[in-house]
């Protein structure tokens, strides 16, 4: 984020003659969205199968457009807007139509509190403007539904991708200066106030800051500061003369997928990382890249980028320079072709599933890998994505089952154990141009420049790979986290144990918004989550033992059988009232009042 985005200037942005929907997709990208490869979450097919306008229907061009537009980072990630959509177009739910008309709401918030919509005698306009609820009925939200989406995006994505500071009524009514200052100093973004539950919320832009002034009785706060950067922000809140402290800013609950800064690979016989999880078997001046099968189909492959083949030869596959990938068998019959990219195909590689179907293995030019088994459909949901093109793709079946390789332009190896979900991140370095698992346990690395055989350490490689078999065991799906089911518990659990300390504090940070409710239930997936947490704790090395602990003091706060789980295991705790590190005494001295010990309550 080098560049300085002025939003006191997008008015002038939002007026130029060119597609809405193109400004939305630089406005996402600017606050640190990224397109997740992958298929769309939510589709316009799967929500009413077969459903398409007519002219006894009509639908809006313009939000026809929006549902199949590359840059809709709703149907790509719709947890990041807290609404639903609804297709196609429908009377509203419990709210009367505006006098002489009717409405077709195409949106509406969870709880239907807040719908949004267009009226049925603008049906036909290509981007009629839109509607929404309001406590004096439907009221104009935007001018356009293409500007609704921009404005959306705008209101949902900076509180996740940016730096957050929130200003209470109470302190804006105690300094009104204020709401002053920041109509000097900061400038109207261009479109109409936000008026979802009573916000009437204006906002202003500056030097990569938004800035909401929710001016109605339904704003949970007066002001609310964005910033790209924690520098921004700290400008715009000490320019409106407001006292923070580092505690009351929020940071970006997702960040820019990371690149590395490395150097070419070069390797040395005995050579080895600083966790033992690879020591260098040998080491040849030859780049060894493995040659693939004379097959004919794949000779007359025209526009081919990349191609591999099964260890047994069996089964080959070839990529393209517009995202499809083909897979034949041996003797040369294709028989799937699918375009599981929107960038170049750059690394394939394929290999047998545990069930003997035939797996792919496909990674882009954008950072994409993606899995699936030839012969079915493919999973909306990449493998994995970095900022940096996809270098080259191995997979073999090792003592513990599938494993997959992966390398970036950028020099980062990311080897999959296929069976736990752990997985390992290798600095190797820059240049490499092929990847080689061998069933004993080594990896073969191949640069323009030589090649080397790594020799893999499986139990150091994977450290909590036992820990996440154990979590698989649970069904997570039926449990539920305090914002619904609990899919992401598990996985944040073993990040827990991540041997970086961003990764592990994030987790812990999240699991707290999942599991620490101090509600008159806890939610049910704490309870299965409490012993895996404490056995975190009880490891020196773990790298987010503060916050961890107060995490676990946290669930005993609550009621039932979370707080029931935690006292159970406060026995294996009491040690670290004595911890020489001071966070560590606190937390604990949290948790055992919280267990109810100190008063000797139950």
């Amino acid at each position: 984020m080098a560049k300085i985005i002025d939003y006191g200037r997008f008015a002038e942005r939002l007026a130029e003659d060119r597609p809405v929907l193109k400004l939305l997709g630089e406005v996402q990208r600017e606050w640190g969205y990224e397109d997740p490869g992958g298929e769309p979450l939510v589709t316009r097919e799967g929500e009413a199968p077969g459903y398409e306008p007519d002219e006894s229907d009509p639908v809006p061009a313009a939000l026809v457009e929006w549902w199949d537009s590359p840059v809709n980072s709703f149907a790509f990630r719709p947890r990041l807007y807290w609404t639903h959509s609804v297709w196609p177009p429908s009377g509203p739910d419990s709210v009367d139509d505006p006098p002489g008309d009717e409405i077709r709401m195409f949106m509406a918030e969870y709880e239907y509190v807040n719908q949004w919509g267009y009226l049925a005698s603008e049906a036909r306009l290509p981007d009629p403007k839109v509607l929404v609820n309001s406590s004096e009925g439907w009221v104009v939200q935007s001018r356009s539904i293409s500007e609704f989406f921009l404005q959306l995006a705008m209101e949902r994505l900076p509180g996740t991708f940016g730096w957050s500071f929130r200003v209470s009524r109470e302190d804006v009514e105690a300094d009104p200066a204020i709401v002053e200052r920041l109509q000097e100093t900061y400038r109207d973004i261009g479109l109409l106030p936000w008026q979802e539950a009573g916000t009437d919320a204006l906002t202003y832009g500056g030097p990569d800051v938004l800035i909401r002034h929710g001016r109605g009785p339904g704003a949970g706060y007066a002001v609310v500061v964005h910033g790209r950067t924690r520098e921004a922000l700290v400008q715009a809140l000490d320019t409106l003369g407001i006292t923070w402290t580092d505690k009351e800013i929020s940071a970006p609950s997702e960040v820019p997928l990371p690149t590395e800064d490395l150097e070419p690979a070069s390797f040395t016989e005995g050579d080895a990382d600083d966790r033992q999880r690879w020591t260098v078997a040998s080491a040849a001046a030859a780049s060894g890249v493995p040659a693939v099968p004379d097959v004919p189909a794949l000779r007359g492959l025209a526009d081919r980028t990349a191609a591999a083949a099964d260890r047994e030869a069996t089964t080959v596959v070839a990529g393209d320079s517009v995202g499809r990938v083909h897979v034949w068998a041996a003797d040369g019959e294709e028989f799937a072709v699918q375009k599981p990219h929107r960038a170049p195909v750059t690394a394939v590689t394929c290999h047998r599933g545990s069930d003997g179907a035939r797996m792919v293995v496909s990674g882009d030019a954008a950072g994409v890998v993606r899995r699936w088994a030839a012969q079915e459909g493919l999973p909306r949901v990449p493998l994995d994505r970095r900022r940096s093109p996809v270098a080259a793709l191995a997979a073999a079946s090792l003592e513990t089952g599938p494993a997959l390789a992966a390398a970036w332009a950028d020099g980062l190896v990311r080897v999959w154990d296929l069976v736990s979900g752990e997985i390992a991140d290798l600095r190797i370095g820059t240049g490499i141009e092929a990847l080689a698992l061998r069933k004993e346990g080594s990896l073969h690395v191949s640069t323009a420049h030589g090649s080397a055989e790594l020799r893999l350490d499986l139990e150091r490689l994977w450290p909590a790979r036992p820990l996440r078999l154990r979590l698989r065991e649970i069904d997570w799906g039926s449990l539920w986290a305090a914002r619904g089911p609990a899919h992401e518990v598990p996985g944040l659990i073993a990040k827990v144990a991540s041997d970086d300390e961003d990764t592990a504090q994030a987790a812990v940070k999240r699991l707290y918004e999942l599991l620490a409710y101090r509600g008159d239930a806890s939610p049910s997936a704490a309870v299965e989550a409490v012993p895996f947490l404490v056995e975190r704790m009880l490891i020196p090395t773990n790298r987010a033992r503060n916050t961890l602990l107060l995490l676990i003091a946290d669930i005993a706060d609550g009621h039932g059988k979370a707080h029931d789980a935690v006292k159970e295991a406060l026995p294996s705790l009491l040690h670290l009232q004595d911890d020489e590190n001071k966070s560590i005494r606190w937390a604990a001295a949290e948790l055992v009042r919280n267990c109810g010990v100190a008063t000797g309550t139950s």
